[in-house]
């Protein structure tokens, strides 16, 4: 067969993500496959090769039947599965199948992950899971296609793993790991309580919020002008950087989370929906405290109305991070604080409280956070939601949110085989006072 052919792009593109499955803990060896819709022509991952042996000549393609048109690969066993939804489903341009450990531990559960997280209404109203049938067959076509439907983004495999759609590959990539993050905090809400579960009408919100994901919803339109050389050039370069570690340090998945540093009576904040990678110093937005854009040709994130919110009640506050972190998000899914029983909690407080649910984006979100932290508080989780963490600086809010996470951690553990033993108010105190100093000397 002839290895050139169209969708040429698409296929590099396959072999791209492929070792990116990999390095995102979405898969592991050959398992899983990822495939792309160009008119009645898809190119797909080869059956049973490497994903870090696989180019883009080695990807096959098939036509929207199934039949193998070009590459000497034979194309993944999970053909039929894909070509079926592209046949049925008009709005998919691609797919990701994929073995991601806690998504595919509801899967042998034959359980759907809902609503205990609000970054579910990426798939839908929940993520439901299919009935188990034989890998590579059409009758695992044709359950995998009952259970998405014309409406859900993703559906569990009984007793396999994740099928992710998309618009586009990056789209489709992008819901497997939220399928994936959903399923964790899931798991880890469970192995400690009983989550809260958003009600349907809060659910429907998200979902509508999404399908305009990337978009202004802080008053700027994202058209505004080039922010000079030297305007908060330093702030710019640290939210660059910092959006960069919060997937480094396991702090977010995708595009979720922001940080944000001010400077005076404007504030440098991630642009909306763009990948970190991809971000530099010149797309990062600026706003007023008021949350109007006043630079940028990107539209700043949707949670600016929850940033500036906090900078203008909190004049000690120079940085924010929020995160989406699996194990602080789990408690904010339980709508528990974390409490004392590390010491480590002293950098946020003598807890991390947790506020009530309420939309993303909004004044109303940011006056919760505002109240959460009254008293002082470094940090708060976000019911439903995640984590805020401030600090005089980005890189103080910064430290703050991995040590969220690590209490989160060490408590979860801890309730997972016991009951932790919390360390006096008072103890706390000494070393909140103690901590105020770190760093420096004496």
């Amino acid at each position: 067969m002839n290895s050139k052919y169209p969708l040429e792009s698409d296929r590099a593109t396959i072999s791209d993500l492929g070792r990116q499955m990999l390095a995102d803990g979405l898969t592991e060896g050959t398992g899983g496959n990822i495939s792309i819709r160009d008119g009645d022509h898809v190119a797909i991952s080869p059956s049973g090769m490497p994903y870090g042996d696989i180019e883009p000549d080695d990807v096959p393609i098939v036509d929207i039947d199934g039949e193998h048109v070009a590459g000497n690969r034979k194309p993944s066993s999970e053909f039929r599965m894909h070509t079926a939804v592209f046949r049925e489903r008009s709005d998919v341009g691609a797919i990701v199948h994929n073995h991601s450990p806690y998504a595919s531990t509801f899967a042998s559960l034959q359980e759907s992950i809902p609503a205990s997280h609000y970054l579910v209404a990426f798939v839908g109203d929940k993520i439901p899971v299919s009935r188990y049938e034989t890998y590579g067959t059409a009758e695992l076509a044709d359950a995998a296609l009952d259970t998405l439907g014309t409406d859900y983004e993703a559906c569990l495999l009984g007793n396999h793993g994740v099928l992710a759609v998309g618009d586009t590959v990056e789209a489709a990539y992008e819901v497997a790991l939220m399928v994936e993050f959903c399923a964790r905090v899931h798991h880890h809400a469970l192995s400690m309580g009983h989550p809260e579960i958003l009600p349907d009408n809060d659910v429907s919100e998200l979902i509508n919020i999404f399908e305009d994901y990337g978009e202004s919803t802080n008053g700027g339109d994202g058209t505004g002008a080039q922010p000079p050389g030297d305007a908060l050039e330093l702030q710019r370069q640290t939210v660059t950087e910092l959006g960069c570690r919060l997937l480094q340090d396991g702090l977010t998945k995708g595009t979720g989370g922001n940080v944000s540093e001010r400077d005076g009576d404007r504030v440098a904040i991630n642009p909306s929906g763009v990948p970190y990678d991809d971000v530099t110093p010149g797309t990062v937005a600026l706003v007023d405290l008021d949350g109007y854009q006043v630079a940028g040709e990107l539209p700043a994130s949707s949670e600016t109305p929850m940033h500036t919110a906090i900078y203008r009640a909190r004049e000690d506050v120079g940085g924010v991070v929020h995160t989406h972190s699996p194990y602080a998000s789990a408690f904010a899914s339980l709508h528990e604080p974390i409490e004392r029983s590390h010491y480590l909690i002293a950098f946020a407080g003598d807890k991390i409280p947790v506020t009530p649910y309420e939309t993303p984006g909004t004044e109303s979100l940011g006056n919760l956070v505002v109240e959460a932290l009254d008293e002082g508080y470094g940090a708060c989780l976000l019911g439903n939601h995640g984590v805020i963490a401030v600090g005089g600086s980005a890189e103080e809010a910064y430290e703050v949110a991995l040590m969220v996470e690590y209490c989160a951690r060490i408590h979860c553990q801890t309730k997972g085989i016991g009951e932790p033993t919390l360390i006096s108010e008072a103890e706390v105190n000494t070393l909140t006072e103690r901590f105020a100093d770190y760093g420096q000397d004496h």
